[in-house]
């Protein structure tokens, strides 16, 4: 947790930000109108709710690069074993889940993961998605710049956006947790 009183600020305004983005654009998702059902909804609005937010900032003009993003996205994915990560990894273990220290980045993710009703937190929980399998797909997904490094914003609402990025990421896979069949 953060220990100096500038750090404490940071965080609280990280989180109401997070809080409020969340509210006004990561409600829909997890509305009944995406055309998804069951685990694939609960995985598209767990999913969408990190999505829409990144979208919506990315629209605003805030640069992002990929690796940026995969680094908060893959934890955020795995939800709280990957996010309680963040606060002991170390890189230099052959077995770290996400291979970073971050206290900030646990508390606005774990704040971000938090803002969805305790029903759709267990409901993508007991998915199990392959939460590395996922982020590769929504990776591969999010346009980029010539190079590969900066996300490209795209003249298409986020929420939309998401909704056709799972629709082939689904459709690419043989179920909704993206874990192979064994």
């Amino acid at each position: 947790p953060p220990t100096t009183p500038r750090a404490r600020e940071g965080t609280r305004y990280m989180l109401f930000l997070i809080t409020f983005l969340a509210s006004a654009y990561g409600s829909d998702i997890c509305g009944s109108d995406t055309g998804f059902s069951g685990a694939e909804q609960a995985v598209v609005c767990y999913t969408g709710n990190f999505l829409t937010k990144m979208l919506t900032e990315l629209d605003a003009g805030n640069n992002k690069t990929a690796e940026h993003v995969r680094v908060h996205l893959l934890p955020y994915l795995g939800g709280s074993e990957t996010l309680e990560a963040l606060v002991k990894d170390d890189p230099s273990d052959p077995t770290c889940k996400v291979c970073y220290m971050d206290n900030s980045t646990y508390t606005g993710l774990s704040g971000l993961r938090n803002s969805l009703p305790a029903e759709q937190i267990s409901a993508y929980d007991s998915v199990n998605v392959c939460y590395a399998r996922l982020t590769d797909s929504i990776m591969a997904s999010l346009p980029k710049s010539p190079c590969g490094v900066w996300l490209r914003a795209i003249a298409m609402d986020p929420y939309d956006q998401v909704v056709a990025m799972m629709k082939k990421i689904f459709a690419a896979s043989s179920s909704a947790s993206l874990c192979p069949s064994t």
